[in-house]
């Protein structure tokens, strides 16, 4: 089956340790299964965004070697997420309220109980669950301009790109049911019914007892990228953080990509389990795919 993966990084800092894992793992899914790999930019936090990030983003991409398939900013596609949710409103599966806003309705009878995470397994949707999404707002009122919820603009987009596969951190595990009870709506009153996308939570990245962050420099990809760390060093790094092979042997200790996309889904697993940055490690890496480099050189030279 050909997976269509992505990735949402939201322009408000730097490019970071974390999100480049992501884009590792969902790149490597859609490329082994022959699918598309899509950069959409979360850009609707107006107050927030930085639009100085956002090539950095890319920047990034193209030195990890990570290509990418389609991309857009959601900023450009505010007019599509307001006319979807103005039908759900027609087809009964929102409301709209006096200043504009638009909720959800959750439908106990035809929304689904549970949802299957890739790696930690069948997650049942609670009552609890039910009285927290319920009612959720898809748009804002007019005072904050009509704009989506990140929650609404996010599951439009994966369904209307045709997102089958969503690899993302373990934070987003409670976001899901959400995701689904939209997912549904969207999928009843669209001719084209689309099963839910496969979701996998990655366990947090820590490094020195606490979780990386945008605010830790220790955690910019600029910083590696600028400092001239070899990519493929930084690559086996990433993948380290929250993926292992089920194969033992001697290809697994630094995996080339061609050997990651052979063994990403069927020769390995991924985890829910905390990562540990160890950084002594991506040293490591670097200075052999350096020396290899170096290596290479001479002998081209003889």
């Amino acid at each position: 089956m050909k997976y269509n993966t992505r990735i949402a990084p939201s322009p408000t800092g730097d490019f970071h340790l974390g999100t480049a894992r992501t884009a590792y793992f969902n790149w490597l899914v859609a490329k082994s299964s022959g699918g598309k790999f899509q950069v959409r930019i979360d850009d609707t936090d107006v107050e927030r965004n930085q639009e100085s990030a956002v090539q950095p983003i890319f920047d990034c991409l193209d030195w990890l070697g990570l290509s990418v398939d389609s991309t857009f900013k959601q900023s450009g596609r505010i007019l599509m997420y307001r006319n979807i949710a103005k039908l759900l409103v027609e087809k009964g599966f929102a409301f709209e309220l006096d200043n504009g806003a638009i909720l959800l309705k959750w439908n106990r009878d035809l929304f689904p109980t549970s949802w299957v995470d890739e790696i930690g397994g069948r997650i049942q949707i609670t009552e609890n669950d039910i009285k927290n999404f319920d009612n959720q707002v898809l748009l804002r009122g007019d005072d904050k301009h009509n704009l989506p919820t990140y929650h609404f603009a996010s599951t439009v987009d994966d369904y209307v790109s045709m997102v089958n596969y969503v690899i993302r951190g373990s934070d987003h595990i409670t976001n899901t049911a959400r995701h689904v009870g939209i997912w549904t709506a969207l999928s009843s009153v669209f001719d084209d019914k689309r099963e839910l996308p496969k979701f996998a939570h990655l366990g947090l990245i820590f490094a020195n007892g606490k979780k990386l962050s945008k605010r830790d420099g220790a955690a910019s990809m600029l910083t590696y990228k600028n400092a001239g760390v070899h990519p493929e060093a930084m690559l086996n790094f990433l993948l380290r953080l929250g993926w292992g092979p089920t194969v033992d042997d001697k290809s697994t200790t630094l995996l080339p990509v061609d050997r990651a996309l052979e063994l990403f889904l069927t020769g390995g697993k991924m985890k829910s389990s905390h990562a540990n940055a160890d950084f002594l490690k991506l040293d490591s890496f670097d200075r052999k795919y350096k020396g290899r480099d170096e290596h290479a050189r001479r002998n081209a030279n003889k």
